[in-house]
């Protein structure tokens, strides 16, 4: 059945809400990510006027042990957590990547504010054979009010029990740090960039090689974090891409994952590369057909992308990805999204991704 559903959501009120936004704020790197998902979504449920209290779950763990462990510090964050939303006294605690923090805590919280709602955002693939990951999210389901993750389909709605609603969530661009257009470039760096480890994940270092060892000679590829390259982090990163002409989003597809991508795709289509994509993971269906290359195998993707660059084509391409994504999956009209769906139980999903996230 096809619904003809708006990309802008219903009001649920337009009131300003309390958030305590309990995530990985990676401060420990003094500035290195701070494109992450993280910051992306703080920042988007900042513009859209509420008030958000940053609770960086692995700093408050690390700083309440001489340590400087995560694992020790964790009872002290669980306790640090269940104190500030006592006195913030928020509508929303919103979770991201927080595997340290307990049911137990949580159950705390909605006893000392009943009214509260708990919601969860997850950008980590859920593939079968890694479900000793995410099984701390299932025992979680039933203290949670929604669920979000960057996978569609039946990966996603697993994860709807009780209460707890599930949607899909995209990758989140923001204006302030995917400042590039490289569609728009004179001179450039490579024609290829992949920024990413292939740490313990000696099939992605092979795919990595073979593309690197069949692409013409004269067609720069960079790769960074993989293949004994260090990595990049930060505005070097941004200035990369930027002059880049093609990004790879390789993420790890073991399975038919709908939609599934790591955060890299907010980076390399916010910036305006030509994103090139596995084409089972279906992305064309959320951001265009015309808005990214979607390429079946390795083999289509070393005949392909040389000619789609040679011949000046791509740049139509990147442009239009580009456009969709400031446009579409801005991190304001996301976190917005995320909002109006965690404190409404009763509104329907009335954005297009997330309709389609449920059906397809």
């Amino acid at each position: 059945m096809t619904h003809e559903y708006s990309l802008h959501p219903k009001s649920v009120g337009g009131s300003a809400v309390r958030i305590v936004h309990a995530c990985n704020f990676h401060y420990n790197r003094n500035g290195e990510k701070y494109d992450t998902m993280d910051a992306r979504l703080h920042h988007g449920l900042v513009e859209n006027h509420h008030y958000v209290y940053p609770f960086p779950v692995h700093d408050i763990s690390r700083q309440s042990t001489w340590t400087n462990s995560k694992r020790f510090g964790a009872k002290a964050a669980n306790q640090a957590l269940l104190e500030t939303c006592k006195k913030v006294r928020p509508e929303l605690l919103l979770l991201g990547h927080s595997q340290s923090i307990t049911n137990e805590c949580l159950a705390k919280i909605r006893d000392c504010l009943p009214e509260i709602k708990i919601a969860m955002w997850f950008c980590d693939w859920l593939a079968s054979d890694r479900a000793f990951k995410f099984e701390f999210i299932h025992q979680r389901v039933p203290l949670l009010d929604a669920f979000f993750a960057t996978t569609a389909g039946e990966k996603l709605s697993v994860f709807e029990s009780g209460i707890c609603r599930a949607a899909f969530l995209p990758n989140p661009v923001h204006a302030a740090l995917d400042r590039g257009k490289a569609f728009t470039c004179n001179e450039y760096v490579h024609d290829l960039i992949f920024v990413g480890t292939d740490r313990k994940d000696p099939e992605r270092r092979e795919t990595l090689e073979k593309i690197a060892r069949n692409l013409p000679s004269d067609f720069s590829f960079g790769v960074y974090g993989s293949m004994g390259q260090p990595g990049v982090y930060g505005s070097k990163k941004d200035s990369l891409m930027s002059r880049s002409r093609a990004g790879l989003n390789l993420s790890r597809l073991p399975e038919p994952m709908p939609w599934y991508s790591s955060d890299r795709i907010a980076s390399l289509m916010g910036n305006g590369l030509l994103c090139c994509t596995r084409a089972e993971a279906q992305l064309g269906s959320l951001y265009g057909q015309n808005c990214l290359f979607e390429y079946t195998n390795e083999a289509h993707l070393i005949e392909a992308l040389p000619e789609l660059i040679a011949s000046g084509e791509w740049r139509a391409v990147a442009e239009r990805g580009w456009e969709t994504s400031h446009r579409e999956f801005s991190a304001k009209h996301v976190a917005s999204f995320l909002v109006e769906f965690s404190l409404d139980p009763t509104l329907d999903p009335r954005w297009l991704w997330s309709d389609r996230g449920h059906h397809e």
